[in-house]
């Protein structure tokens, strides 16, 4: 088994690599409620804007992210960002990193809590087996696999 924490044949290692950064979750979860346009983005996280452009690029380049032109009246066209379905995907991770948060460091935090459109039932991050049954993390057994036992 290998162990070496930069290994990119880790998906965790892979992973870190593009979200791994300052401000890259950040930037996701202020995407993720509706905050899209650089400006906006840069006034609600207090990014540096060298950072910013860098980041949203790099989210870009890895196709979490996508770019859509707007143009207000009177304005030259700009650039707002929209999740891609890869970036969707990442809706899991963002709302298990707030449910840790919330649980485990100090309660004085804003939060916006996500809910079922459907039944408005309040949303948590979960592990479930492929036989649909939620898992405790006490149940987990690490196995080494390949990418074809994934899915």
């Amino acid at each position: 088994m290998t162990t070496h924490a930069t290994n990119t044949s880790c998906p965790i290692a892979a992973t870190l690599e593009v979200l791994g950064e300052k401000w890259t979750l950040l930037i996701l979860r202020d995407i993720y409620r509706g905050i899209n346009r650089f400006n906006d983005l840069e006034a609600s996280l207090g990014c540096p804007r060298n950072l910013l452009s860098t980041r949203l690029k790099k989210l870009v380049d890895h196709g979490i992210l996508l770019e859509e032109s707007y143009q207000e009246p009177g304005r030259r066209a700009r650039t707002a960002y929209v999740l891609s379905n890869k970036g969707e995907d990442l809706a899991l991770v963002l709302c298990a990193l707030q449910q840790w948060g919330l649980k485990h460091l100090p309660q004085n935090m804003d939060s916006i809590s996500y809910h079922h459109a459907s039944c408005d039932a309040p949303v948590s991050a979960a592990l479930i087996c492929a036989q649909g049954h939620r898992v405790e993390t006490e149940s987990l057994i690490p196995l080494e696999t390949s990418d074809q036992d994934l899915t």
